[in-house]
Formats: C-alpha cells, structure tokens, sequence
C-alpha cells in the first residue's frame, strides 16, 4: 500500500479549509442576479430553446436580447430545482475550488523549489497567495455566473504554460472545445481571446529580441533575462489554434447574434453606475484586494531591477509579466475584474516568491526546517480543522434563500401584491437591485428593469441611463407620467454607508459627506399630492398613484 505523504494531507486540509470559506461566504447573501438566472434556465428547459424575445421588462417588450449565459442559467435552474439551494452553493464553491487546483498545477510544475523552505515546488507560497486572493475575491465569489469564466480561464492558462514549456501542439487541440463551452455559457470568452492573441503579441515581441539582439546594443543581456521563448513555427501553431478556438466561439444557439450583441457592452456609463463595475478607489475600498495590488507591484518592480542589474541576472518569463501588468490595470480600473488578475497574476507571484527565497544552502536548511517540521505538524492540522469548524459553524444552511434575505429584498411587498390583486394592471417601478428578485418571486408582473441589459441602448443612451433620469433632480414627474407608471417599489429607508475604521482614520473618509445626498426621487413621493404610500415594513414601501 503506497503510503500517504503528509503534504499531501496538507493540500487535501487546505482545499477544504477554502470551501468552507467559500460555502460560508454564497450562503451569507442573496445575489441581486440570482432570481432572473432562475427564471431564465426555468423558461430555457421548459421551452427546449434559448430566449430571443424580451418578456420580463415591459419597458423593452418585443426587443429581441441573447442570454450569453444560457447553459449555465439552465444548470443552475436544474440544481436549484432537483438539488437545492444548498447544493447550488456547493456547486459554484467547487468551481472556484477547481480553479484553484489548475493554477496549482501550473505553479507546481513550472516554478522552482521554494529552497530553505523545505518545500518541494513552492507549496508553502502557493497556500499563502491562494489564501489571499480567495479572501480578497470574496465580493466577488458565491452563486454567480461569471465564476465560470475563472475556472475557464485557469484552464486556458494550464494549456498555454503547458505548450510553451513542452512544445506540443496536440494540447492546443482543446483551445476549441475550450472556448465553444465557454461562449455558451459566459460572456467572460472575450477575455479569453484576448489573452491568446496578447500571448501571442508577446512571444513575438521577444522573437523581434532574439532577432535585433547584438553584444554591441546590449542585446545578449535583454536575451539572457527572457525564458520561454518560441520560435517563429510555434508562434504560428498556436495562432492557427487562436483562430480556430475563436471561430468556435460561433458555435452558439445565437451564433454572429452574439458578437452583436455583446458589442453593446463597448458602452462604458454603466461602469460608474453599477458598484461592482467602479474602479478600486470606490466605495466600498476592498482592503484585500489593495494589499493584492500593493504585492504585485512591488513584485514587478523588485522583478524587473533584478533582472537587469549586471552581476545579478535572473531569467523572468516576459509573458507573466506583461499578463500581470496588463490585468492589474483592468482590476484597478473595475473592481469586478479582481479574480481575473488574481489568476492572471498568480503563476508570476508565486515563480517570483519561490526564486526570491531560492537559498544556495538547500540541504542544510532542508534538515533544519525537517526537525522543526516535525514539532509543528499536528498543530497545522488543527488549525486547519478549527477553521473549518467556525466556517460551518457559522453558516447560514437556508433552503430558500428569497424568504431569508427579506431585511435586503422586498418579501413583504410581493407577498402584499399577491394577495392584492387590483392592483396588477398598474405598471409597476421598481428599484434596479430588486428587479432579479421580483423576476423569481413575482413572475406573473413584469417589471421596468433587471440586471439583465443595463447596456442596452434605449432612449438615445443605456437602459441603466434611463432609469437613472427617473432619480434626477426635476425629473421624476415626467418620466413616471412619460411610462405611466400607477405603483412604485423602492426601499423604505434611505441608504446610510457606515465607513470602516481603515477607510475612516487611514484613507480619512467623511461618513457625513460621504452620505450627504439629495434623493429627490422619495422627496417627490412625500410631496406630490397624488401618490399615496399602501404598504410599507423596514425594507420596502409601495406607492400608489391616485
């Protein structure tokens, strides 16, 4: 019987330990998307088809739209249905877990032993940097669609860390069946393309190096600093398996529909509408992530001054650090492209990490670190099942996620509608966050907007656009008569954010100022003589006009 090593009991600890921190996380909020994904993938099984026409939103009734998500809109229905809430939470937890797997099996296998750690392949800087980013990604984890596109991703990356270092081609073969999964169920296959042809931007850049390189213009050095170069036949094997992956991409229920309709996500105003879009320095500040960032630029400066100094040179992988550099700007420039640098950045990090502490007194170190290894084992073991244990201990194990989360979502304002129904000839205004949930909890009244399309063009700008109009100073008269609108539903108390004591006494926030707006939508409800509130609880109110 082939005995089981301990790092192998670590890794197993390690991996569950993350699940549970991942599980504990979905389980503690209601994603605002979730009830439109539901109702979508209910409608896609029922109806053996993918939808064309809009039937959620009366303000675009007849507008034909492309669901880029709608394999997995059907698979999350179909768990969800037959399986449970719980199960759908363990579902999008095991994707990320699957993910983070695949960037292990990149680093492991391409970066050198984390000498004087007595760590074979940089395992102690894999668990910590995994760590970080899981905890800095959290805002960003849980039953969400476009955790699919993370574990696409990582899967893109494993292949084109596997054909630059092995030079073969037949790896290549899944980019295809890569990217025809991924069109089909996430938009995120974009960024995908993307990557490939900035790969292959790269290694021809380093081809022009070895080309124009010369002694006399310091060229041997610029050769010497750069590893993992192909030639001009690898370069052009894998652009031949760039275009076809992309082609694949075709292979959709909407085929061209879909380019021309994602084209619309060229539209940048809902990046400062929606939070999960703003750029890092927004409110909320994620702190994780600014450490994360902090640690990438230090690690590309500290990179690139090492590589360079003359009697210091160390090999960089020019790829890594034009990926890092590249997603570190589009993470900086929207909050919600963070795991994305994190699995970007992640085979840099930990190559970096595990050459910096590289020690040239392996042996003597190993031996140390063994003896010392020894006395601390059971106590990672138990840390590890500590963690775990507070994780479940402290988890939400709900089985309707729409009834718990009622101090976030209007429950008590669907169930008044339901059991009212004079009023459901009335076209109803509803707030943008609560369009999803109404879209599961009140299918049977069509609301004016989701989370769906809020880039789509209407009225001479974006959806998301329009109903900001409806919030504007001198506007909410006119446009509610302009969609005739007869019921509104929007939160019953006005929005407070309590700033953090980092942001408050480090990054000096004003939570007075911060909080100081006007809403002149609810000013005009209170005012104007003609809408009268019928229900209202802590979380929402219904107005009537009369």
């Amino acid at each position: 019987m082939k005995k089981i090593k301990f790092s192998h009991i670590i890794w197993v600890l390690f991996y569950l330990t993350i699940f549970f921190i991942l599980l504990n996380n979905s389980l503690s909020y209601l994603d605002a998307d979730l009830g439109w994904h539901l109702r979508t993938g209910q409608q896609i099984l029922a109806d053996r088809a993918v939808p064309n026409l809009e039937t959620y939103n009366y303000t675009l009734s007849g507008k034909t739209w492309v669901d880029h998500e709608w394999l997995i809109n059907a698979a999350v229905y179909w768990i969800y249905h037959n399986l449970g809430y719980l199960a759908l939470n363990i579902f999008f937890a095991l994707i990320i877990i699957a993910a983070l797997i695949i960037l292990t099996l990149i680093t492991r296998k391409y970066t050198p032993r984390a000498g004087g750690f007595g760590v074979k392949n940089g395992m102690i800087f894999i668990i910590l940097l995994q760590t970080l980013g899981v905890i800095a990604g959290l805002p960003h984890f849980g039953v969400r669609a476009q955790e699919i596109t993370l574990l696409n991703l990582a899967i893109l990356l494993l292949i084109i860390y596997h054909y630059q270092k092995n030079n073969n081609w037949k790896i290549l073969l899944w980019l295809p069946l890569l990217f025809c999964f991924w069109a089909n169920v996430h938009a995120g296959f974009l960024i995908g393309i993307f990557i490939m042809f900035l790969w292959i931007f790269v290694k021809l850049l380093e081809l022009l190096f070895f080309k124009t390189a010369t002694p006399a213009n310091g060229g041997d050095a610029e050769l010497k600093i750069l590893k993992n170069k192909l030639t001009a036949k690898k370069i052009s094997i894998f652009s031949f398996f760039a275009l076809l992956g992309t082609a694949a991409t075709l292979l959709t229920p909407y085929g061209i529909k879909l380019y021309l309709f994602l084209r619309y996500y060229d539209e940048k105003a809902y990046l400062l509408l929606i939070q999960e879009w703003f750029p890092f320095y927004y409110l909320p500040i994620q702190h994780w992530q600014l450490l994360f960032f902090s640690l990438i630029v230090i690690t590309v400066a500290i990179s690139l001054s090492i590589a360079f100094k003359k009697k210091q040179l160390k090999k960089i992988s020019l790829w890594d650090l034009v990926a890092s550099i590249v997603f570190l700007a589009f993470a900086l420039k929207s909050k919600r492209n963070f795991p994305l640098l994190f699995a970007v950045s992640f085979p840099f990090l930990v190559s970096f990490f595990s050459s910096f502490f590289n020690s040239p007194n392996d042996d003597f170190l190993d031996k140390k670190w063994r003896k010392q290894f020894l006395i601390i084992k059971p106590y990672i073991v138990i840390a590890f099942l500590i963690i775990m244990a507070s994780k479940i201990i402290g988890s939400n194990f709900i089985t309707d996620p729409f009834v718990y989360f009622n101090a976030k979502y209007p429950r008590g304002a669907v169930e008044f509608l339901k059991n009212n129904p004079q009023y459901d000839n009335l076209k109803l205004f509803n707030k943008y966050g609560w369009g999803g949930y109404l879209s599961w909890t009140l299918p049977e009244r069509k609301t004016f907007i989701d989370g769906r399309l809020p880039m789509l063009p209407f009225a001479g700008h974006t959806f998301l656009e329009e109903y900001n109009e409806f919030f504007a100073e001198g506007e909410t008269a006119d446009k509610l008569k302009q969609y005739g609108i007869g019921l509104i539903l929007v939160p019953s108390k006005k929005y407070y954010y309590k700033l953090s004591r980092f942001e408050k006494y480090f990054l000096l926030f004003n939570e007075e100022k911060v909080n100081k707006y006007d809403d002149y939508f609810q000013n005009y409800l209170k005012q104007a003589g003609n809408w009268q509130p019928i229900y209202r609880d802590n979380t929402s109110v219904i107005y009537v006009k009369i």
